[in-house]
């Protein structure tokens, strides 16, 4: 049996734009797909129908109207297209995010090949670290399809994870 897939069909008053905005950021956030202009598309599944239920709750706090379609079985090329499309926008974000850690490695290295980490130091590297856990979160949460790149991400994450640490605990343990 094909999979089926959540359809939210919404409209949202055209002014102001900033309602729009906020709509179409939202979903992009969910991590659908538009089929075109107020219908979105996601594979259905649990955590993909609260992502685009909330979206319509936005749309409605904003004026507008929704509608949240389940078991939408579509053509299998068009889902396959769709499929492809949200796997290839969260590989994007996996290789942005690697690109980040990588540069946020590479920061830590010249860090500390250069000076002693102070403590300011240490917790605005932690601060950063904690940020690209967060936004690895957030495309986790979005990544229906199991798009390429996560496992990457994640060994890089745990890298950063490692290096902070030796610095941070060393660093620690040696002024005790």
């Amino acid at each position: 049996m094909a999979p089926t897939w959540l359809l939210l069909v919404y409209t949202v008053p055209a002014a102001p734009s900033r309602k729009r905005a906020a709509v179409w950021r939202a979903v992009k956030s969910a991590g659908a797909v538009y089929l075109r202009d107020g219908v979105a598309a996601l594979p259905e599944r649990p955590a993909s129908r609260q992502a685009l239920a909330a979206v319509a709750a936005l749309v409605e706090r904003l004026g507008g109207q929704a509608t949240l379609v389940e078991g939408a079985r579509l053509d299998p090329q068009r889902a396959a297209a769709l499929a492809e499309e949200a796997r290839q926008a969260r590989a994007a974000e996996y290789a942005d995010l690697a690109g980040e850690a990588e540069r946020f490695l590479a920061h830590l290295r010249a860090e500390v090949a250069h000076r002693e980490l102070g403590a300011v130091d240490r917790a605005a590297l932690a601060a950063d670290l904690a940020k690209l856990e967060r936004w690895a979160a957030q495309v986790r949460a979005r990544d229906y399809l199991a798009a390429p790149g996560a496992a990457q991400v994640e060994a890089l994450l745990a890298r950063c994870r490692a290096a902070l640490g030796e610095h941070v605990v060393g660093r620690v343990e040696a002024a005790s």
